[in-house]
C-alpha cells in the first residue's frame, strides 16, 4: 500500500526526471553553437538535477522498506490475521538499526534493510561524479578538492567514508539478500568478532525443594573477516570523453555487479578462492532434500512444507523470505491441479515472499541429479553482512594503451556470518519437470 510520502516522492522523481530528459536535450541541441562555459554550465545544472533524483531514489527506498515493515509488524502483531508462526509482536523489525556489542562491550551498530549505513546524507559529488572526474578531469571546486584528498601516489583514489557508504547503500538496495531482511554491519577494522547463542539454557519445572535442572547456554565467537570484493568496467576513451554521464553509468554497472557477487556470497557462498561462507554451507542450519536423486516440482508444496516444519521444531522466527533461482520460481508459479488450474498456494507458504537470483546455482549435485537448484528459507534477520566502509577506485589506460580503452576498477571489504544457523533452511535436489 502507498503512502501520501511515497506517492508525494514519486511523483517528485517523475518531474526531476522530466527536467533531467530537458537538460540533457538542452546540452545536445547547444553542442554546435554554445560556447565551452555556456556546455559546461548546462552540464553542472544537468548533474545537479541527476543528483536531486538520485537522493529521492534512496527516499523512495527508505519509505518502501518502511511501509512494508509497518505491514509486517501489523501481521505478526498478536491476534492479527495471517501470522506463520507465533505472536511476534514486531519489536525487532529488520527495517531498523541496532546496537549491539563486540567482546569487550563496544557497541556495535547493526542496519536493517530499510536503514542506512551512512550517519549522514553525503550531498557532494557522488562516486559517479569521481570517476568521471578521475578519467577527463575535476568540473568544479568541489571535485577537484574531493580528488586531491583522495588520490594516493598509484594513480588510486580512496573514497571518502561518508561516500563510500552512500555507494555501499545503493549496492545494498540492488541486493536479494538485504531485501530478504539480511543485517549489514559496518566494520571500522579488518576483523570483528561478536557473540551468538549455540544453544538454549536447560528450563524445566520443579517441585519445592527439588533440584534445579542443569544445563547451561552455550556461546560461540561469530569472526567478521574482511575479504575482497573487486570488479571492472572497460570502455573507450571516446565513449569516456563524449558521455556526460559516463561516471554514473559506471557507478550504477559497478553497484550492481557488486550486489550480485555479494547475494551470491552471502547465500551461497562456499568460503573457497577467499569468499565468504555463505548461509547455503554454514554448518548447522536445517535440510530438507527432493529425493535421493532430486525430483521437480508436480504435485505441490509438500516439500517447502517439510522445510518450515524444520523451523518450527526449532522454535525459529517467522521467515522473512525464500530465495530461488527463476527456475525454480516459474516452476512454482506453473503448479496446476487435476482440472489445469492453478495450484492453490498453502497460507503458510504464500504469506512468505519469494525473492529470485540468477545467483542461484541450477548445477548443483543431488545424488545422480547434476542440475539440481535449492530453496533457501528462514529469517533473513539473521544474516549478518560485514561492509568494511571503504571503497578504492583506480582507472587504468596503460594497460590498453593498443586499443585505446580505459579499465575502472573499484573494490571493498565485507565477510558474512549467520547469528542463528537454525533460523534458517535449504530445500536441495530441485531440478526441472
Amino acid at each position: 500500500m502507498k503512502t501520501a510520502k511515497l506517492i508525494e516522492l514519486e511523483r517528485k522523481s517523475a518531474d526531476l526526471r522530466a527536467a533531467c530528459r530537458d537538460a540533457l536535450h538542452a546540452i545536445g541541441e547547444g553542442i554546435e553553437s554554445n560556447t565551452v562555459d555556456e556546455q559546461r554550465k548546462l552540464e553542472r545544472e544537468h548533474d545537479k538535477l541527476m543528483n536531486e533524483w538520485e537522493l529521492v531514489q534512496l527516499d523512495i527506498a527508505d519509505e518502501r522498506a518502511n511501509a512494508t515493515d509497518a505491514e509486517a509488524r501489523e501481521a505478526r502483531r498478536p491476534g492479527a490475521s495471517g501470522t506463520a508462526f507465533g505472536t511476534d509482536d514486531g519489536s525487532a523489525s529488520y527495517g531498523d538499526s541496532y546496537d549491539w556489542t563486540d567482546k569487550r562491550g563496544n557497541p556495535v551498530r547493526v542496519v536493517g534493510r530499510g536503514g542506512s549505513i551512512s550517519e549522514r546524507r553525503h550531498t557532494g559529488p557522488s562516486v559517479g561524479d569521481l570517476i568521471r572526474a578521475k578519467i577527463a578531469g575535476p568540473r568544479n571546486e568541489a571535485e577537484e578538492r574531493a580528488l586531491s584528498e583522495g588520490t594516493d601516489s598509484a594513480g588510486g583514489y580512496t573514497v571518502p567514508t561518508p561516500l563510500a557508504s552512500d555507494f555501499i547503500d545503493l549496492m545494498r538496495a540492488r541486493s536479494v539478500a538485504i531485501r530478504a531482511g539480511a543485517m549489514t554491519v559496518p566494520m571500522d577494522s579488518a576483523s570483528l568478532s561478536m557473540a551468538r547463542l549455540a544453544s538454549d539454557p536447560t528450563v524445566a519445572w520443579r517441585a519445592e525443594n527439588a533440584a534445579i535442572a542443569e544445563g547451561d547456554p552455550t556461546f560461540e565467537r561469530v569472526l567478521f573477516e574482511a575479504k575482497t570484493i573487486a570488479g571492472k568496467v572497460t570502455l573507450s576513451r571516446e565513449l569516456a570523453d563524449d558521455s556526460i554521464n559516463i561516471g554514473r553509468m559506471i557507478q550504477t554497472a559497478l553497484a550492481g555487479a557488486m550486489a550480485v557477487e555479494l547475494d551470491k556470497a552471502a547465500i551461497y557462498g562456499d568460503g573457497t578462492s577467499d569468499a565468504p561462507t555463505g548461509v547455503w554451507h554454514t554448518s548447522g542450519i536445517n535440510a530438507v532434500s527432493m529425493g535421493t536423486n532430486g525430483a521437480a516440482f508436480t504435485a505441490g508444496y509438500d516439500e517447502i512444507l517439510d522445510a518450515i516444519l524444520e523451523l518450527k521444531n526449532d522454535n525459529a522466527a517467522d521467515p522473512t523470505a525464500m530465495i530461488a533461482n527463476p527456475r525454480t520460481e516459474i516452476a512454482l508459479a506453473k503448479l496446476k491441479d487435476a482440472d489445469s488450474n492453478p495450484l492453490t498456494v498453502p497460507g503458510l507458504v504464500s504469506r512468505i515472499p519469494l525473492l529470485s537470483t540468477t545467483s542461484a546455482p541450477v548445477d548443483e549435485t543431488e545424488g545422480t541429479a547434476t542440475n539440481a537448484s535449492s530453496i533457501v528459507l528462514g529469517d533473513f534477520t539473521q544474516l549478518m553482512i560485514g561492509m568494511r566502509q571503504q571503497l578504492e577506485i583506480r582507472v587504468f589506460d596503460h594497460t590498453m594503451t593498443s586499443n585505446g580503452q580505459l579499465t575502472v576498477l573499484a573494490w571493498m571489504r565485507a565477510d558474512t556470518q549467520l547469528a542463528q544457523p537454525k533460523s534458517f533452511a535449504k530445500l536441495t535436489g530441485i531440478i526441472p519437470a
